[in-house]
């Protein structure tokens, strides 16, 4: 129990979009992914998700999670359409981990008159202009979180612990993303060959350094691309050490399945997707 209280110590949490509302008849989407964790908690409605292959069938007073890379499915019938309160939040732990998908973590029922007002006092945050509601809205999306977490077995969203190794490495790609960073900087700074490093680094995280390093990189340009809408692309692709606007936009494609600028579109009007 002290290591998963430490876990959350350091936590970072930011909401980006929180709102409540009727489902419009085409609300839905197949197989997507984003960059950032959804919560939705449902009050009425016919819906379905269906996440990493596990298919549910949400009822009124459920909360959802959906973990930031979580591929997912949702829709519902427009007969009788979904009413429910939802907001899409960054969230990291300590040392930049995130929340996984487990089928024992995705849901738990929650009374309206313990979350909504909490909800709604997210809401009302977000939109407003004083600097202390920005207080209130983490304050708010923290109860949230506490509240899903006090209602699932957590344990199995929780990041498995990363040895000093892999947490060293993430660490310095994080302070310095936006430089160029070479597989000599990475080995150096664990002080191996790096003929070795590459050999040890795959072996434990099934991916060479340099695809690790572009992974780190396309997470963060989604998180950016999501929060500062009023950034172009390419200034995005920039802030995260890609020189190369073309290579950046293949591999955010091959990642996420859709273009770095309909990623960006998604995110500005996801008030359409989510209402």
């Amino acid at each position: 129990m002290l290591q998963n209280r430490n876990i959350f110590e350091n936590i970072s949490v930011k909401s980006l979009i929180s709102h409540v509302n009727y489902c419009a008849p085409d609300w839905g989407e197949t197989d997507c992914s984003y960059g950032y964790n959804k919560f939705y908690y449902f009050i009425e409605g016919d819906a379905t998700l269906i996440i990493e292959g596990d298919e549910y069938k949400p009822e009124p007073e459920e909360l959802f999670l959906i973990p930031a890379d979580s591929r997912h499915t949702y829709f519902h019938d427009p007969a009788r359409p979904v009413y429910k309160y939802w907001c899409h939040f960054d969230l990291r732990l300590d040392r930049g981990r995130k929340l996984a998908y487990s089928r024992d973590g995705a849901k738990c029922r929650i009374p309206r008159r313990k979350i909504v007002p909490v909800f709604e006092k997210l809401i009302n945050s977000c939109s407003s202009s004083d600097p202390l509601d920005t207080l209130a809205e983490k304050a708010a999306l923290l109860e949230i979180l506490r509240l899903f977490l006090s209602g699932v077995d957590y344990v199995g969203i929780l990041p498995d612990s990363m040895d000093d190794f892999i947490v060293t490495v993430n660490e310095y790609i994080m302070r310095n993303i936006r430089s160029t960073i070479t597989l000599q900087d990475l080995a150096g700074i664990v002080h191996l060959h790096p003929n070795y490093f590459i050999q040890y680094f795959r072996k434990r995280l099934n991916v060479s350094p340099i695809e690790h390093l572009n992974i780190l990189r396309l997470e963060k340009a989604a998180q950016l691309l999501i929060r500062y809408p009023e950034c172009t692309v390419a200034e995005i692709a920039m802030e995260v050490g890609f020189r190369d606007y073309r290579y950046f936009s293949r591999i955010f494609r091959k990642r996420y399945g859709i273009t770095p600028s309909a990623y960006k579109k998604l995110g500005r009007f996801d008030a359409r997707y989510d209402a």
